[in-house]
Protein backbone atom coordinates (compact mmCIF):
# COMPACT_ATOMS: atom_id res chain seq x y z
CA UNK A 1 0.00 0.00 0.00
CA UNK A 2 2.53 2.49 1.00
CA UNK A 3 4.30 1.75 -2.44
CA UNK A 4 1.16 2.63 -4.22
CA UNK A 5 0.59 5.59 -2.26
CA UNK A 6 4.54 7.19 -3.10
CA UNK A 7 3.91 5.98 -6.22
CA UNK A 8 0.80 7.92 -6.88
CA UNK A 9 2.01 11.19 -4.98
CA UNK A 10 5.31 10.95 -7.42
CA UNK A 11 2.60 10.90 -10.42
CA UNK A 12 0.77 13.70 -8.78
CA UNK A 13 3.58 15.67 -7.87
CA UNK A 14 4.85 15.05 -11.20
CA UNK A 15 1.29 16.37 -12.92
CA UNK A 16 1.31 19.08 -10.75
CA UNK A 17 4.88 20.31 -11.83
CA UNK A 18 3.96 19.78 -15.32
CA UNK A 19 0.42 22.08 -14.74
CA UNK A 20 1.50 24.35 -12.86
CA UNK A 21 -0.33 26.78 -14.87
CA UNK A 22 -3.43 25.02 -13.63
CA UNK A 23 -5.97 26.17 -11.15
CA UNK A 24 -5.05 26.99 -7.86
CA UNK A 25 -7.76 24.59 -6.11
CA UNK A 26 -6.14 21.45 -7.89
CA UNK A 27 -2.67 22.70 -6.62
CA UNK A 28 -4.05 22.32 -3.75
CA UNK A 29 -6.00 19.16 -3.43
CA UNK A 30 -2.78 17.21 -5.05
CA UNK A 31 -0.39 19.10 -1.75
CA UNK A 32 -3.32 17.52 0.85
CA UNK A 33 -3.16 13.87 -0.95
CA UNK A 34 0.59 13.89 -0.89
CA UNK A 35 0.26 14.77 3.19
CA UNK A 36 -2.33 12.24 3.78
CA UNK A 37 -0.37 9.79 1.97
CA UNK A 38 3.01 10.84 4.24
CA UNK A 39 0.97 10.74 7.34
CA UNK A 40 -0.87 7.16 6.03
CA UNK A 41 3.20 5.73 5.26
CA UNK A 42 4.07 6.94 9.07
CA UNK A 43 1.63 5.22 10.53
CA UNK A 44 2.08 2.29 8.38
CA UNK A 45 5.40 2.34 9.97
CA UNK A 46 4.30 3.01 13.64
CA UNK A 47 2.21 0.08 13.28
CA UNK A 48 5.15 -2.11 12.20
CA UNK A 49 6.90 -0.77 15.25
CA UNK A 50 4.12 -1.19 17.41
CA UNK A 51 3.40 -4.84 15.75
CA UNK A 52 7.29 -5.76 16.45
CA UNK A 53 6.98 -4.77 20.06
CA UNK A 54 3.89 -7.09 20.56
CA UNK A 55 5.61 -9.56 18.65
CA UNK A 56 8.74 -9.25 21.33
CA UNK A 57 6.12 -9.31 23.91
CA UNK A 58 4.34 -12.39 23.02
CA UNK A 59 7.71 -14.30 22.07
CA UNK A 60 7.98 -13.88 26.22
CA UNK A 61 4.75 -16.07 27.03
CA UNK A 62 6.25 -18.30 24.50
CA UNK A 63 8.97 -19.47 25.89
CA UNK A 64 7.54 -19.39 28.76
CA UNK A 65 4.68 -21.84 27.85
CA UNK A 66 7.52 -23.99 26.08
CA UNK A 67 9.39 -24.18 29.09
CA UNK A 68 6.27 -24.99 31.41
CA UNK A 69 5.44 -27.16 28.31
CA UNK A 70 9.15 -28.77 28.79
CA UNK A 71 8.81 -29.32 32.56
CA UNK A 72 5.23 -31.06 32.06
CA UNK A 73 6.96 -33.37 30.01
CA UNK A 74 9.82 -34.21 32.97
CA UNK A 75 7.39 -34.45 35.35
CA UNK A 76 5.15 -36.65 33.25
CA UNK A 77 8.32 -38.97 32.40
CA UNK A 78 9.55 -38.72 36.04
CA UNK A 79 5.91 -39.71 37.18
CA UNK A 80 5.85 -42.40 35.00
CA UNK A 81 9.20 -43.66 35.77
CA UNK A 82 8.03 -43.87 39.32
CA UNK A 83 4.85 -45.64 38.68
CA UNK A 84 6.90 -48.35 37.05
CA UNK A 85 9.38 -48.50 40.33
CA UNK A 86 6.09 -48.80 42.33
CA UNK A 87 4.53 -51.52 39.98
CA UNK A 88 8.28 -53.51 40.44
CA UNK A 89 8.28 -52.93 44.34
CA UNK A 90 4.84 -53.76 44.41
CA UNK A 91 6.20 -57.47 42.51
CA UNK A 92 8.66 -57.72 44.60
CA UNK A 93 6.54 -57.42 47.92
CA UNK A 94 4.18 -59.90 46.44
CA UNK A 95 7.32 -61.89 45.83
CA UNK A 96 8.46 -61.87 49.40
CA UNK A 97 5.37 -62.15 50.70
CA UNK A 98 5.47 -65.41 48.93
CA UNK A 99 8.27 -66.41 50.53
CA UNK A 100 7.47 -65.68 53.63
CA UNK A 101 4.37 -67.70 53.29
CA UNK A 102 6.52 -70.78 51.81
CA UNK A 103 8.80 -70.35 55.27
CA UNK A 104 5.64 -70.50 57.36
CA UNK A 105 4.43 -73.49 55.67
CA UNK A 106 8.16 -75.04 56.49
CA UNK A 107 8.37 -73.90 59.83
CA UNK A 108 5.36 -75.04 60.95
CA UNK A 109 5.74 -78.52 58.89
CA UNK A 110 9.70 -78.41 60.66
CA UNK A 111 7.85 -77.68 63.91
CA UNK A 112 5.79 -80.76 63.63
CA UNK A 113 8.35 -82.96 62.75
CA UNK A 114 10.57 -81.54 65.70
CA UNK A 115 7.71 -82.29 67.81
CA UNK A 116 6.97 -85.91 66.56
CA UNK A 117 10.98 -86.38 67.06
CA UNK A 118 11.26 -84.86 70.24
CA UNK A 119 8.07 -87.71 70.91
CA UNK A 120 9.75 -90.46 69.28
CA UNK A 121 13.23 -89.34 71.25
CA UNK A 122 10.93 -89.74 75.03
CA UNK A 123 9.83 -93.12 73.74
CA UNK A 124 13.41 -94.44 72.74
CA UNK A 125 14.30 -92.75 76.20
CA UNK A 126 12.01 -94.75 77.81
CA UNK A 127 12.57 -97.83 76.02
CA UNK A 128 16.02 -97.54 76.47
CA UNK A 129 15.99 -96.62 80.19
CA UNK A 130 13.23 -99.79 80.59
CA UNK A 131 15.26 -101.88 78.83
CA UNK A 132 18.12 -100.22 80.43
CA UNK A 133 16.25 -101.87 84.14
CA UNK A 134 15.44 -104.99 82.85
CA UNK A 135 18.52 -105.84 81.71
CA UNK A 136 19.88 -105.42 85.28
CA UNK A 137 18.02 -108.54 86.87
CA UNK A 138 18.77 -110.15 89.58
CA UNK A 139 17.54 -112.12 92.65
CA UNK A 140 17.44 -114.32 95.56
CA UNK A 141 15.18 -115.55 97.84
CA UNK A 142 14.43 -118.04 100.50
CA UNK A 143 11.51 -120.57 101.28
CA UNK A 144 10.36 -120.07 104.86
CA UNK A 145 10.54 -120.12 108.18
CA UNK A 146 8.23 -123.02 109.11
CA UNK A 147 10.80 -125.72 108.94
CA UNK A 148 9.97 -128.58 107.48
CA UNK A 149 7.58 -128.99 103.85
CA UNK A 150 6.36 -132.44 102.90
CA UNK A 151 6.10 -135.10 101.93
CA UNK A 152 2.98 -134.30 99.66
CA UNK A 153 1.01 -136.77 97.49
CA UNK A 154 1.60 -134.51 94.44
CA UNK A 155 4.52 -132.65 93.00
CA UNK A 156 4.21 -129.20 94.26
CA UNK A 157 5.35 -126.04 93.26
CA UNK A 158 7.36 -124.01 95.82
CA UNK A 159 6.95 -120.65 96.59
CA UNK A 160 10.16 -118.91 98.20
CA UNK A 161 8.25 -115.93 100.17
CA UNK A 162 11.43 -114.59 101.46
CA UNK A 163 12.89 -112.13 98.82
CA UNK A 164 16.26 -110.99 99.93
CA UNK A 165 17.28 -109.38 96.78
CA UNK A 166 14.46 -108.92 93.54
CA UNK A 167 17.03 -106.48 90.99
CA UNK A 168 14.16 -106.05 88.17
CA UNK A 169 10.83 -107.36 90.22
CA UNK A 170 11.30 -110.40 87.41
CA UNK A 171 10.71 -112.72 90.69
CA UNK A 172 7.37 -112.77 91.81
CA UNK A 173 7.19 -113.88 95.45
CA UNK A 174 3.27 -114.72 95.58
CA UNK A 175 3.62 -117.32 92.87
CA UNK A 176 7.23 -118.14 92.80
CA UNK A 177 7.71 -118.17 89.43
CA UNK A 178 10.35 -116.32 87.50
CA UNK A 179 9.84 -114.66 84.82
CA UNK A 180 12.51 -113.92 81.92
CA UNK A 181 12.44 -109.82 81.33
CA UNK A 182 14.38 -110.28 78.46
CA UNK A 183 16.27 -112.96 76.03
CA UNK A 184 19.83 -113.70 77.80
CA UNK A 185 21.42 -116.23 79.67
CA UNK A 186 20.39 -116.77 82.83
CA UNK A 187 22.37 -118.14 85.67
CA UNK A 188 20.43 -120.04 88.58
CA UNK A 189 21.38 -121.90 92.09
CA UNK A 190 18.32 -123.96 93.21
CA UNK A 191 17.18 -127.33 94.55
CA UNK A 192 14.91 -128.56 91.96
CA UNK A 193 13.89 -126.73 88.95
CA UNK A 194 11.22 -126.57 85.66
CA UNK A 195 11.92 -124.38 83.02
CA UNK A 196 8.41 -123.85 81.27
CA UNK A 197 6.96 -126.93 82.92
CA UNK A 198 10.06 -128.74 81.93
CA UNK A 199 12.43 -130.56 84.35
CA UNK A 200 15.45 -129.11 84.66
CA UNK A 201 17.38 -130.99 87.59
CA UNK A 202 16.36 -131.92 90.57
CA UNK A 203 18.07 -133.76 94.25
CA UNK A 204 16.93 -136.33 95.80
CA UNK A 205 18.13 -138.78 98.72
CA UNK A 206 16.04 -141.50 99.27
CA UNK A 207 15.41 -142.74 103.32
CA UNK A 208 17.75 -140.06 105.12
CA UNK A 209 18.06 -136.16 104.54
CA UNK A 210 21.30 -134.38 103.14
CA UNK A 211 22.67 -130.74 101.72
CA UNK A 212 21.90 -130.42 98.23
CA UNK A 213 22.77 -127.78 95.58
CA UNK A 214 23.21 -127.08 92.11
CA UNK A 215 23.61 -124.60 89.57
CA UNK A 216 22.80 -124.36 85.87
CA UNK A 217 22.97 -121.55 83.24
CA UNK A 218 19.95 -121.70 80.51
CA UNK A 219 18.74 -119.95 77.67
CA UNK A 220 15.59 -118.06 78.09
CA UNK A 221 13.62 -116.41 75.58
CA UNK A 222 11.12 -112.82 76.99
CA UNK A 223 8.36 -114.46 78.75
CA UNK A 224 9.59 -117.64 79.58
CA UNK A 225 9.20 -119.38 83.42
CA UNK A 226 11.27 -120.81 85.77
CA UNK A 227 10.16 -122.16 89.39
CA UNK A 228 11.04 -124.99 91.64
CA UNK A 229 8.99 -127.91 92.71
CA UNK A 230 8.91 -130.60 95.50
CA UNK A 231 8.49 -133.81 93.76
CA UNK A 232 5.66 -136.09 95.77
CA UNK A 233 6.70 -138.14 98.47
CA UNK A 234 9.38 -135.72 99.20
CA UNK A 235 10.10 -133.06 101.82
CA UNK A 236 12.03 -129.35 102.55
CA UNK A 237 13.64 -128.65 105.73
CA UNK A 238 14.11 -124.66 106.05
CA UNK A 239 14.21 -122.14 108.82
CA UNK A 240 15.84 -118.83 110.26
CA UNK A 241 18.93 -119.75 108.56
CA UNK A 242 18.03 -120.11 105.25
CA UNK A 243 18.52 -123.81 104.42
CA UNK A 244 16.49 -123.85 100.78
CA UNK A 245 16.77 -120.98 98.81
CA UNK A 246 17.03 -119.77 95.05
CA UNK A 247 19.23 -117.45 93.49
CA UNK A 248 19.24 -115.84 89.53
CA UNK A 249 20.25 -113.43 87.20
CA UNK A 250 20.85 -112.51 83.89
CA UNK A 251 24.38 -112.92 82.67
CA UNK A 252 23.75 -111.06 79.30
CA UNK A 253 21.34 -110.45 76.44
CA UNK A 254 21.32 -111.98 73.08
Amino acid sequence: CLLILQSMGLRFCGSWRETENEGHDKHLTVCNTCAELKELRDMVIEQRVVMQILKEKLSEPAAALKSTQDELSAIKNELQQQKSEQQTLKNELQRVTSELETVRRENSALSSQLTAFESRMMLVEKTLDDDAKRTKVAFSVGLSDSGTMGPFNTDMNLVYAKVFYNMGEAYNPISGFFTAPKKGAYYFTFTGMYHNQKLIRYNWAPGGHTYYANAITILMEEGDVVYMQLPAGSSLFDDIYNYSSLTGFLLFTV
